[in-house]
């Protein structure tokens, strides 16, 4: 005996099929109704079993067709299905010719005698019977499953006019938002075509809305940006990793230039096709300040080193000998930082702090700072005054920098038997490390009144001798290195 099971739960069909073929019977499947139709129509089956609920076409049209087909109506139909289902589709089932309605689950000894006793009850003879039973229900059937299919398709429509509404309000906020954004929005297509704008768009470029069906985007980017934002474009649409934020000059109709920051997104259309997009925020006007700002920023600069250097001038004239020991001073202390690695902002600020390492020493007796020979102690306590009174000149001056405590260390050491506040290791800033390493090499290696010059390897053999004690070892080492390379105080 050959039977068709038509069920679109895989886990249903395949127990059916194991339980039937296990009792000896041959089993054919199908997953939807539609399909065990074109089954029936193609072989003989003795039995067809069927699930009602199915997508395509369900158990009650699958039976209604079987027993319109006069080849086909004879076959014995079984409804086997869940018992959730309505309690008036068996009596339903049954009115269209089927010949058993069991409710799942069914132990698998009383499923297989329910067959076995259909097959010997129905046999081959049972043809004029189920046909006259077809042809009498034929319009309560019709009657009965178009008002279902009425009602599901009422349902359904229902359904769909809320889901519209609900699309159309969220489409409507979307262009809402988009309109009245504050940036730029388009789309650009694959081909380069602008498909869309909103209204910033034209409001910052010029272009009116029916000028957009001809405009490209290589035409609105400016030359000299074409490449940096066509290779963009190209990556994003291979899916490609590149920056979603980039800068860009695109022009106005005018031909002005207009600088914008440009965000990006890829999207992927219904068509299978990909858009591009993007929002265009107008930063030409910040661009101008920043460049009015940095040029602001330069002349402050260049106003700040004229006072700064007119500060080390006014110390260098009350000391003739000393004359150009700042400046030596600094350009040492600048090579060595540059020998370090140093970035250029902090180059910068330890060769401005070297330039008025000294500005104290304006408080200090012109007669001392010119004295030949020995200096006496209460002298020398007098000159040890100078950090503290460079400090307090120029601690309420706002430098970019920390200047005024790297005018007070300069001359700290790394043990502690510095002056004025005896810091030691990294208390001491690295800037004023370095600065007083650079002070006793141009010291060593210069004239003073009281001694003639000791030369540049007594200077680099002091801070040799003394690494790691009273001087940083990393500027010793970039200081010896330095000279090594044929550094020059002159």
């Amino acid at each position: 005996m050959k039977i068709l099971i038509v069920d679109d739960n895989k886990d249903n069909l395949y127990m059916l099929e194991s339980l039937l073929r296990g009792s000896g019977f041959e089993v054919e499947t199908a997953d939807d109704g539609k399909k065990a139709l074109e089954k029936a129509r193609q072989d003989d089956f003795d039995m067809i079993i069927s699930d009602i609920l199915m997508p395509r076409m369900d158990g009650f049209q699958l039976c209604r067709e079987i027993k319109k087909d006069d080849r086909l109506k004879k076959i014995p139909f079984v409804f086997y299905t869940a018992a959730y289902t309505d309690s008036k589709d068996k009596e339903f089932g049954l009115s269209l010719g089927a010949d058993r309605y069991i409710i799942k689950p069914t132990e698998p000894e009383v499923f297989i005698e329910t067959i076995r006793e259909l097959f010997a009850e129905k046999g081959r003879s049972a043809e004029a019977s189920t046909t006259s039973s077809l042809v009498k229900e034929e319009s309560v059937f019709l009657k009965e499953y178009n008002e279902r299919l009425v009602k599901k398709l009422e349902d359904k429509m229902l359904e769909l006019e809320k889901a519209n509404k609900a699309l159309k309000a969220s489409e409507e906020l979307y262009k809402k938002l988009i309109e009245n954004a504050n940036d730029g929005v388009v789309v650009i297509e694959e081909s380069g075509h602008i498909s869309f704008a909103n209204s910033k768009f034209f409001e910052v470029t010029g272009y009116s809305r029916n000028e957009l069906k001809d405009l490209q985007v290589i035409n609105l980017v400016h030359p000299e940006d074409r490449n940096l934002v066509l290779g963009t474009m190209k990556k994003r649409l291979a899916g490609e990793r590149c920056p979603e934020n980039y800068e860009a000059r695109v022009l106005s109709k005018g031909g002005e230039t207009i600088y914008v920051d440009i965000n990006a997104s890829l999207i992927k259309n219904k068509d299978g096709t990909s858009s591009i997009l993007a929002f265009l925020r107008d930063i030409t006007d910040q661009k101008r300040i920043n460049k009015e700002l940095k040029k602001s920023l330069e002349e402050l600069r260049k106003i700040m080193d004229g006072v700064i250097h007119a500060m080390a001038l006014t110390v260098e004239t009350r000391d003739p000998y000393t004359a150009g020991h700042q400046r030596r001073v600094a350009k040492i202390s600048r090579a060595i930082a540059e020998e370090m690695g140093l970035g250029n902002e902090k180059v910068e600020e330890i060769y401005t702090s070297a330039v008025i390492h000294d500005i104290g020493k304006i408080s200090v007796p012109a007669e001392i700072l010119v004295k030949p020979g020995r200096i006496t102690e209460i002298e020398f306590s007098l000159i040890k005054t100078h950090c503290q009174v460079g400090y307090e000149i120029i601690k309420n001056i706002e430098f970019r920098w920390p200047i005024a405590e790297i005018v007070l260390q300069h001359h700290e050491r790394l043990d502690g038997s510095g002056y004025p506040a005896r810091l030691s290791g990294d208390d001491i800033l690295l800037e004023a490390r370095i600065i007083a390493v650079a002070d006793v090499i141009e010291a060593m290696a210069s004239h003073r009144p009281y001694r003639p010059a000791l030369g540049i390897e007594k200077a680099l053999e002091e801070i040799s001798r003394n690494k790691g004690i009273l001087y940083d070892p990393d500027v010793v080492d970039a200081s010896l290195a330095l000279f090594e390379k044929g550094f020059s105080l002159g």
